[in-house]
C-alpha cells in the first residue's frame, strides 16, 4: 500500500461545474479516495461481453487526475445495479419471499449461473482498471438493498418490486440447498426428527419454514444456521473472486445492520472468510454518538482481530461536527486502516466546507492500522438475539460500562468455539440465556485452564437444558436448587470486592441452595422465620468458585446499569459495582475510565488520548 491508511469519500459532485475543485479540496484535506457506486448496467448496458468503460472511465481519470485513488463499489447483485439484458435473461433467478411467495428481483444467492457473470465481470473490469494504476480498493455489491452481503431490508423504492424484512428463500434453488445441508448434518430423517422432535417422512419433505411455524427450537436454529451459512458461502465465492482478480488490491465485503436473522448475516463468519481471501470488511453502522458506535461495531472488529481481516467503517447518514470527531476517535482506537465518509458530511453548497473539515483536518492523521491490546473478552449471545428479536438493552448497557473502564472485544459463539477465549483473562456474561452446548462446554475448559469468568443468572443450551459441566464452574451441582421467592441477599464483606461489599444488601428473585462446599459465599438471605409460618433458609444469589486454575462468579440478582432511585424496585448499582470490582482484580488492562468532562479514552501508540467536547485530546 501506497498511503498508511486509506480515506474513503463517497458522494463527489461528479458532472458539475465544480467536480475538479471538489476533488483538490479532498486531496488537499488528506482524503486517499473516492468511492463510486458502480453500477454494472452502466458499463456493460447492452449485452454479454459488449463492454462500454466510457462513464466510469472519465471519473477515474478525473480521481487520478487529482492524486487520488478509485474505489470501485462493483454493484451486480441488486436489481437496480443489473443490466435489462440480465434481468430478461432465463438464467436471471430472484429471490423468492417465504411469506408470500412472491419474486424479488434481486439476484438469488443461491443461482450458480449468476456466479459465471460474477466471475466473467470480475475479470473483464480488473484487466481494464489495474493497468492503470488508479484502484485503491475494490468492494463487491452482491445483494441487500444497496449491495451488502445480507438480505433484502426494505429499499427506498415502494412498488418497484416485491421487498420487505422477512426470509428469502422460498425459491427451489433456496430449498434444495436447506435439504443439501440438512442431509450434512443429519445421516437420515430419524436423526432429525428425535433431534427437532418432528415427523417428517424423509428429508426431502423439509422445507424452509417461518420463525413461529419451527418444530422446535433446534430446528429454528438449524434453519437460521443454515440461512446464515448460505451468504457467508456466497460472500466467500465473491470475496474468492475478488483476490483471484484483484489479487494485490485491498478487498472490503459490505455488510451492515444488526445481525437480524431475517438478513442472513454473521459478522464473525463473514470476518473469518475476509480474512481467508485477504480481505476485509467494510461496516455500514455508524452515528454520531462513540458509544452507541462502540456497541454497533465492537463485535465486528473484534472478529476481524481475531480472524485477522481487516475493518472499515461507514456511517449510516448525515454526520454532526462532532459525530466526525467522535467517528475519527473510534476508528483510531480500532486501529483501522480504513474510515469512510460521505462528502455531503464535509462540504455543503458544492465546495463550501462544513465546520467538520476542521475536525477532519486536524484528526485524520490518527488514522492507522494497528495491532489490538490486552482486552476484556465480553459474550456476545447471538442465538438469543436471534429469537429475541435483537441484542437485550442489558447487554447494551453492560458492554458500554465495561468499555468506560477498560478495553473490551465482545465474542460470539463462533469465535468463543473458534478459540477467541485463549486471546483474554476475563469474560463477562452479561444475562441469563441459552447457547450451544458446545459454546458453554468450550468456556468451561477454558476457566479450567485459568480463565475468570463472570455471569450474571444461568446459561442453558439451545433447548433450554442445564448443562451440568459448565454450571459445576460456578459450584452448581446436579442437585443444587434454584429458589424461586424474593429476598433480601446479604454481602458479605470481602476485601477483594470493595465496591460490591460497599452495597450491603440487595433484593433477589431467584438464589440457591446446595452448593457445593467449596464455593465462596459473596452475598446470602438470612436463615430464620418468615411470613406466616415460612423458614427463609439461607439461599445465596452470589458465590464464587475455584475451578481448576480459574475462577467462576456468579450473579443472580438484578442486572441494573443505570441508577433510578424512582424505579418501583430501586437497586443500589449491585451488578455493577460487582463488575467494576471484577474489572479491576482480572482485566489486566489499561484503564480508560473517563475523568470529568470527557465522554472516552483510548490508548493509541502507547498515548492516552480523550474525547472531550468534540475534540481529540493528547493526555
Amino acid at each position: 500500500m501506497s498511503n498508511p491508511h486509506e480515506i474513503v469519500v463517497c458522494g463527489v459532485p461528479f458532472e458539475t461545474s465544480y467536480e475538479i475543485e471538489a476533488l483538490q479540496q479532498l486531496k488537499d484535506l488528506g482524503v486517499t479516495s473516492v468511492q463510486i457506486y458502480t453500477f454494472w448496467k452502466n458499463f456493460e448496458p447492452s449485452g454479454r461481453n459488449q463492454f462500454d468503460w466510457r462513464f466510469y472511465d472519465r471519473e477515474a481519470e478525473l480521481i487520478q487526475q487529482a492524486g487520488l485513488k478509485y474505489v470501485p463499489f462493483i454493484l451486480m447483485g441488486p436489481k437496480y445495479a443489473a443490466p435489462q439484458w440480465w434481468l430478461d435473461d432465463s438464467r436471471h433467478v430472484g429471490l423468492v419471499c417465504l411469506e408470500h411467495h412472491k419474486v424479488n428481483p434481486i439476484e438469488s444467492i443461491w443461482n450458480p449461473a449468476f456466479r459465471e457473470e460474477i466471475s466473467r465481470v470480475l475479470q473483464a473490469f480488473a484487466a481494464h482498471y489495474l493497468p492503470m494504476d488508479v484502484l485503491e480498493s475494490v468492494q463487491p455489491g452482491i445483494c441487500g438493498d444497496y449491495g451488502e452481503a445480507i438480505m433484502p431490508v426494505h429499499g427506498n423504492w415502494p412498488g418497484d418490486y416485491h421487498t420487505h424484512r422477512g426470509y428469502w428463500c422460498a425459491g427451489e434453488d433456496a430449498v434444495a440447498s436447506f435439504r443439501a445441508w440438512l442431509m450434512n448434518h443429519y445421516p437420515d430423517v430419524g436423526r432429525l426428527n428425535t433431534a427437532w422432535r418432528s415427523h417428517y417422512p424423509s428429508l426431502q419433505d423439509v422445507t424452509p419454514f417461518l420463525t413461529h411455524r419451527a418444530p422446535s427450537r433446534t430446528a429454528l436454529f438449524d434453519m437460521l444456521d443454515w440461512y446464515n451459512a448460505s451468504m457467508t458461502e456466497y460472500a466467500e465465492f465473491w470475496l474468492a473472486e475478488c483476490h483471484r482478480f484483484f489479487a494485490n488490491t485491498p478487498v472490503y465485503l459490505c455488510t451492515g445492520g444488526s445481525e437480524e436473522p431475517e438478513h442472513a448475516s454473521s459478522f464473525s463468519s463473514q470476518a473469518r472468510v475476509a480474512a481467508r481471501h485477504a480481505a476485509g470488511i467494510r461496516l455500514t453502522n455508524e452515528g454520531n454518538k462513540f458509544y452507541d458506535n462502540f456497541f454497533i461495531t465492537a463485535y465486528t472488529r473484534s472478529a476481524c482481530n481475531f480472524y485477522g481481516a481487516y475493518m472499515g467503517l461507514e456511517p449510516v447518514g448525515p454526520m454532526t461536527t462532532k459525530g466526525v470527531v467522535a467517528r475519527i476517535f473510534g476508528s483510531a482506537d480500532y486501529g483501522n486502516r480504513q474510515m469512510f465518509h460521505y462528502y455531503n458530511n464535509l462540504f455543503e453548497n458544492g465546495v463550501k466546507p462544513r465546520p467538520a473539515v476542521e475536525g477532519f483536518k486536524k484528526y485524520i492523521d490518527l488514522i492507522q492500522e494497528r495491532k489490538p491490546g490486552e482486552s476484556v473478552a465480553f459474550f456476545w449471545p447471538g442465538y438469543y438475539a436471534a429469537l429475541n428479536g435483537g441484542m437485550p438493552e442489558n447487554v447494551d448497557k453492560a458492554l458500554k460500562f465495561v468499555r468506560r473502564m477498560t478495553p473490551c472485544a465482545p465474542v460470539n459463539e463462533e469465535m468463543i468455539l473458534d478459540g477467541a477465549l485463549a486471546w483474554h483473562k476475563l469474560l463477562v456474561i452479561a444475562l441469563p440465556g441459552f447457547t450451544k452446548r458446545e459454546v458453554l462446554l468450550k468456556i468451561a475448559g477454558w476457566v479450567r485452564s485459568g480463565g475468570v469468568v463472570l455471569a450474571a443468572g444461568m446459561q442453558r443450551d439451545l433447548e433450554l437444558e442445564r448443562v451440568p459441566e459448565f454450571d459445576a464452574l460456578f459450584g452448581i451441582l446436579p442437585d443444587s436448587e434454584e429458589a424461586a421467592g424474593i429476598c433480601t441477599q446479604h454481602i458479605r464483606p470481602t476485601p477483594s470486592y470493595p465496591q460490591f461489599t460497599h452495597v450491603e444488601k440487595f433484593v433477589a428473585s431467584r438464589s440457591w441452595l446446595g452448593l457445593a462446599p467449596e464455593t465462596e459465599i459473596l452475598a446470602a438471605a438470612t436463615p430464620g422465620p418468615a411470613y406466616s409460618g415460612t423458614v427463609t433458609k439461607e439461599t445465596s444469589a452470589a458465590f464464587a468458585h475455584q475451578t481448576g486454575q480459574g475462577l467462576a462468579l456468579f450473579y443472580g440478582g438484578p442486572v441494573v446499569m443505570e441508577d433510578d432511585p424512582e424505579a418501583l424496585f430501586y437497586d443500589r448499582a449491585t451488578f455493577k459495582s460487582l463488575l467494576q470490582d471484577v474489572l479491576v482484580r482480572f482485566s489486566q488492562t489499561v484503564d480508560l475510565t473517563p475523568a470529568e468532562g470527557e465522554v472516552a479514552r483510548s490508548q493509541i501508540d502507547g498515548t492516552l488520548y480523550a474525547l472531550k467536547d468534540g475534540e481529540i485530546v493528547k493526555l
